[in-house]
């Protein structure tokens, strides 16, 4: 058994198919399926079930991916320290960040930490709040963005996020520079999915209302098109916003709302060192929304 072995194993079921982590490691769809196949033989142990509608991980290969996952991560943590012996800073830091994250602010700060430490490799993992959420648990990922607070985990913050009520310019309301809920409750209202509903809600549930929800909507460019036609207004995180907005008017909610954006890992304690490189980093840049 190989450490190679247990890297295709991982990336096997990190990505859900032997094509695509044969593209990640270099090797052939048959040289993957040779590799796990002959990692089953000496464990003697079915550690994938591969079907028509792909590839799952077998009870007993759930098990035995928990050490997998150790072993690979004492793996990067002893090649590091080698490294640091030589005087070479290597490593590897797998990142967890959700679209407007990874859209908005990440290229600033892996451009920086790039800069700063040219040795340390990033490998970034896109998702919603609950994928990264369960990337960090399983391993999949050393380190996500979150919204705070995240109590499983241990955070750093990073910034600030305010959301902004978005109307059309033509709308009776787009003249105002601030608005409370009670405003807009009768609204049409198109609520924003994967994630920043459970704040939009939360924050109407505080004051006693209901929004007049029409559309309840995952894709930012489809809630700002929809917006920017009257059909709609909504509450939307700044750092979701494009620079520039079309017949879009932005206007701040009183009380106001925002989202905390931090990092989180398994244990600031055990992550390796480029890790918590990568955090030391992020937490110096100087980010404006």
């Amino acid at each position: 058994m190989t450490i190679f072995q247990l890297q295709v194993l991982a990336e096997v079921v990190n990505s859900g198919s032997f094509t695509k982590a044969g593209e990640k490691l270099g090797l052939s769809q048959s040289g993957v399926s040779h590799t796990i196949s002959s990692l089953e033989s000496e464990l003697d142990i079915t550690l994938l079930s591969r079907n028509r509608n792909g590839i799952t991980v077998t009870d007993s290969g759930e098990r035995i991916l928990k050490h997998v996952r150790n072993i690979l991560e004492h793996n990067e943590k002893l090649n590091q320290e080698r490294g640091l012996i030589k005087g070479i800073e290597v490593g590897k830091v797998k990142v967890g960040a959700f679209s407007s994250v990874s859209s908005q602010i990440l290229p600033k700060i892996l451009k920086d930490f790039k800069k700063k430490h040219p040795g340390i490799e990033i490998e970034l993992y896109e998702g919603g709040y609950d994928d990264i959420k369960n990337w960090i648990t399983s391993g999949i990922v050393d380190i996500g963005f979150v919204t705070l607070p995240c109590p499983d985990y241990d955070t750093e913050f990073i910034l600030k996020d305010d959301l902004y009520i978005i109307l059309s310019e033509e709308h009776p309301l787009s003249n105002h520079q601030i608005m409370t809920l009670n405003q807009i409750e009768q609204e049409p209202f198109i609520m924003p999915k994967a994630g920043c509903e459970i704040l939009v809600k939360k924050s109407f549930k505080r004051d006693n209302l209901k929004p007049n929800i029409t559309f309840e909507i995952s894709n930012n460019n489809t809630i700002l098109a929809m917006v920017e036609q009257g059909i709609g207004i909504s509450i939307v995180p700044k750092l979701t916003l494009p620079n520039t907005l079309n017949n879009v008017v932005l206007v701040k909610p009183e009380p106001p709302i925002f989202r905390d954006i931090g990092l989180a890992v398994s244990s600031l304690k055990s992550v390796p060192l480029a890790v918590k490189k990568f955090i030391e980093s992020t937490k110096k840049i100087k980010i404006t929304l």
